[in-house]
């Protein structure tokens, strides 16, 4: 955190390369995802979220970086591709990660997973009486169709709330055409 705020604070930085706010996003985002990594090490139960939050706020911060080295190398007649390069490239893994956060939760495999979990006799003995899954929940579902045949494929990162505690899991699905999703590996 010490070497953010020196990286901020360079004379590099200042030279009206960022403005406060952009500053701002970048050291909640920064502060976000440390506190993120340190309240898993702490065994601290809340706000597990911050670590995905912050890599978001993050993305944004570095956006708007990049958006005023544009306009600095406009106003000194250079050129900025590498920069618009950047732009384009997080904010199109802004918007997937967006899409994904809209689309993982309302399929069949979030569900078979979410159930799997909810009726895991020894998840409940670690964590407690399951309270609620995270808001964020990441990963990639493949599925292939074949006339009227399904089949597929899905690893999905969730964070379990547990009365005791909270656990991040990476849970792994699969679907053939004869069978609904099915849970084969919990880590």
């Amino acid at each position: 955190m010490k070497l953010v705020l020196q990286i901020l604070n360079s004379r590099q930085f200042h030279h009206k390369l960022m403005s406060k706010l952009t500053k701002n996003i970048l050291l909640i985002g920064g502060s976000l995802i440390v506190y993120g990594y340190l309240c898993r090490i702490v065994g601290l139960y809340f706000f597990w979220e911050s670590k995905y939050i912050g890599w978001t706020i993050l993305l944004t911060g570095v956006i708007f970086f990049l958006i005023k080295r544009v306009k600095i190398k406009k106003g000194q007649s250079r050129k900025s591709i590498l920069e618009k390069i950047g732009i384009g490239i997080l904010i199109f893994v802004l918007l997937v990660q967006s899409i994904l956060l809209a689309v993982i939760p309302n399929t069949d495999a979030y569900k078979a997973a979410t159930e799997h979990l909810r009726s895991d006799a020894q998840l409940k003995k670690e964590i407690g009486n399951l309270k609620s899954f995270s808001l964020i929940p990441l990963g990639a579902i493949q599925v292939s169709y074949k006339g009227d045949s399904v089949s597929g494929n899905a690893n999905i990162n969730l964070t379990i709330k547990g009365k005791i505690k909270f656990k991040d899991v990476s849970i792994s699905l699969v679907k053939s055409p004869e069978t609904a999703w099915t849970v084969i590996d919990i880590e």
